[in-house]
């Protein structure tokens, strides 16, 4: 399957360059689009960039920071402690009791927000039990005073009385949708598939390279335009996305806690995006950073609490988790920290390796697989 995703991804060789101006330089403002700057040369190792084969290295490229020597791994080094590799998975632990009935808000389903327990029964949307013309293919919606475009893939086979789980998958910067249904959504529809499900995905395109502040309205009209027209479960809306794709929905994750139920940035950052005032409810969180990553660093200024760590720190306190002295971090084969005596609805964490900018690492690519399982145990 890995020589065939690499085939797929040569496809976006031309879009690829641009991820390395997402999160670079240092000093830019945290509010503006975009960034720009220098990147990260590095030599090829096992660690790819975005998905674009490579002459070099066992992944694909992305025109930027790759990492040298012993990224990549088998992803089964574990430490002792808190630290763990394949943790999450499925849980179907529920908190007991009688579940709210009724489709409620997006997201809420009747109980108190961010307090949705581990495994409940679906709400589903406005649009279960009806009959959809939604297919798979791209759409264009009115937004902030513009016509947006965006894809839809549905299951096949599609039960309009069964509600699915729903990603909102944003691509990186200077690429399209098209990009990131070329990864079968970051490589999740093959994870989710091989275990029996389905999902609806949703790819939006942004207006020019970057995501902005419109962007936050144009979640919104597409998720109302959804909630209507197909069966999802509202409690399991899902986003994630790589690098700018990233940044997106960490600002997201900011003010739409009881709308996304959990996400997960691949290579994001805190910086270089519009950010709305946060209003630090909890939501349940996971990311991944290489550590030699150049373009959106784990650390990029300390003092200023810009780069990955300070989202991970953010989110931990967040969900009212105890906050370590120091993030165990690795700089060889991936390792995951899982983040301690968070709200039981809102796991975190964060999984960290010894690549640069990627969301392929490793054979098979284990960061698909860590986000599946993360998504699936809600």
């Amino acid at each position: 399957m890995q020589d065939q995703t690499f085939s797929r991804l040569a496809l976006c060789v031309t879009l690829a360059s641009w991820v390395a101006i997402s999160c670079a330089p240092a000093e830019s403002d945290s509010n503006n689009d975009g960034g720009g700057g220098a990147t990260a040369t590095g030599s090829a190792g096992s660690a790819g960039g975005s998905g674009v084969a490579t002459s070099s290295g066992s992944a694909g490229g992305s025109g930027v920071a790759t990492s040298s020597g012993s990224a990549g791994g088998s992803g089964v080094a574990t430490s002792s402690g808190t630290t763990a590799v394949g943790t999450g998975g499925d849980n179907s632990g529920g908190s007991g009791g009688a579940e709210p009935a009724g489709s409620g808000g997006a997201g809420t389903g009747g109980w108190p927000e961010g307090a949705i327990p581990m495994g409940n029964a679906p709400v589903p949307s406005a649009g279960c039990g009806k009959a959809t013309t939604l297919t798979t293919k791209e759409y264009t919606i009115s937004s902030s005073g513009q016509n947006r475009v965006y894809y839809v893939d549905m299951p096949s086979n599609y039960d309009m009385n069964k509600p699915y789980r729903l990603f909102y998958t944003s691509h990186w910067i200077g690429s399209r949708w098209q990009d990131v249904e070329g990864q079968d959504f970051y490589f999740l529809k093959p994870q989710i598939e091989a275990d029996g499900e389905q999902a609806i995905f949703v790819a939006p395109s942004s207006d020019g390279a970057t995501w902005q502040e419109k962007d936050h309205a144009l979640f919104d009209d597409i998720m109302a335009f959804m909630n209507e027209n197909v069966c999802y479960d509202t409690t399991r809306v899902f986003a994630t996305g790589f690098s700018f794709g990233g940044m997106i929905t960490y600002s997201l994750s900011t003010n739409h806690q009881a709308e996304i139920r959990a996400a997960v940035g691949i290579a994001p950052a805190n910086y270089n995006i519009w950010l709305p005032e946060k209003t630090h409810k909890p939501i349940a969180w996971m990311h991944t950073t290489g550590m030699s990553d150049g373009t959106c660093p784990w650390v990029n200024n300390e003092a200023q609490k810009r780069g990955a760590k300070f989202i991970a720190l953010e989110k931990a306190e967040d969900n009212g988790c105890t906050i370590p002295d120091e993030i165990p971090t690795s700089n060889g084969a991936y390792s995951c920290y899982d983040f301690q005596d968070c709200d039981p609805e809102h796991p975190t964490r964060v999984c960290t390796f010894g690549g640069g900018h990627t969301n392929i690492d490793g054979n098979p690519n284990w960061i698909p697989i860590e986000s599946w399982k993360f998504f699936k145990q809600f």
